[in-house]
């Protein structure tokens, strides 16, 4: 009887997980869209120019490109084994394709059971290596986020900054520690929330010492710099997307800080529910930064939406391709 009763309870909460994540989309896109001119947003679409969009192009597959490299060297670090690099680059990519075009981030689980059963690892490993990968990713781009927000022309109220200054300093905080103090962090929690018997916080602690044995593996407090470094590094070359659509729809090349805080809000915005592909979070959020730099909405969506079409249809594209061709070729085991 208890396992007949799961089934059930297992398709409502992913029907609510879907629910959830389409409300919030569309919630995000219809805020976007009330107070902008589309007419005036299909004008300036039809006038981008197409050089700074071949740049920027080249900037996102470089990117990603180099992003499978960089999941490939911590997986060789976490698992213990002599992974052959080639591989494993098209199965990365596509698994973010596959999120870009369904929903419950589909391209995750993909991607644990693909290393797993192709290489010999375990899935903790994986996920574990996940794990660390995403924390990377958060506090790199909040520290962009934040530089960007410090060093830019801020014009909105001085109270409203505030705000986002502090939610990216809580979040460089949470980062940092789960990254060079895992463990120290993980029995802090414990402490705190001892004899609270809540699920969520279950679920919090479980966490937090999932992440804290992952980044055990991963390494050295130098290797997880380096890491730290690299993504950085990543994350400036993303950015190349948005300034590039910027240029391309007429921005001014000495205001490119606009464009670079409106990648890293846009960036954070894609970690609340949205549609699949992140659709209507990365544009709302990106069209707040904006505001805060006193860009026009109509500029503002227009060149969100056109950065958010190059940072979605290649790996879209790609995951569709590598499923219908490139999953029948069984990948060599590692040995």
């Amino acid at each position: 009887m208890r396992d007949a009763s799961r089934v059930p309870r297992s398709r409502i909460a992913t029907a609510l997980r879907i629910g959830l994540g389409l409300a919030a989309g569309v919630a995000f896109v219809i805020l976007v869209v009330r107070d902008v001119r589309l007419a005036e947003v299909g004008a300036l679409l039809q006038r981008a120019r197409v050089s700074p969009l071949l740049i920027a192009i080249f900037a996102f597959v470089t990117d990603f490109l180099l992003r499978a490299v960089r999941f490939w060297m911590m997986l060789r670090q976490t698992s213990r084994r002599d992974i052959p690099l080639a591989p494993t680059v098209g199965p990365f990519i596509a698994s973010f394709g596959m999120s870009d075009f369904l929903p419950l981030r589909v391209g995750d689980a993909f991607r644990v059971v693909w290393f797993s059963r192709q290489f010999g690892i375990s899935a903790g490993t994986v996920i574990g290596t996940m794990i660390v990968e995403r924390i990377l990713d958060l506090v790199t781009i909040v520290i962009l986020g934040a530089l960007a927000l410090a060093l830019v022309d801020v014009s909105a109220q001085p109270g409203l900054v505030w705000h986002f200054q502090v939610a990216l300093a809580v979040a460089l905080l949470g980062g940092l520690g789960m990254l060079f103090a895992p463990a120290l962090l993980t029995r802090m929690f414990e402490r705190l929330l001892r004899g609270v018997e809540l699920s969520v916080v279950a679920m919090l602690i479980s966490g937090l010492r999932a992440t804290s044995a992952a980044v055990l593996q991963v390494g050295s407090w130098q290797r997880i710099a380096m890491f730290t470094g690299m993504s950085l590094a990543l994350w400036i070359l993303e950015s190349l997307v948005l300034v590039g659509a910027w240029l391309s729809l007429g921005g001014a090349a000495g205001d490119w800080l606009k464009p670079f805080l409106a990648f890293a809000f846009s960036t954070l915005g894609t970690l609340v529910p949205s549609l699949p592909g992140h659709f209507g979070a990365f544009e709302f959020f990106g069209v707040q930064a904006f505001a805060l730099v006193g860009v026009d909405a109509s500029v503002a969506i227009a060149v969100v939406l056109l950065a958010h079409l190059i940072l979605w249809a290649p790996t879209a594209i790609f995951g569709v391709c590598w499923l219908l061709f490139a999953s029948a070729e069984k990948a060599p085991r590692s040995t």
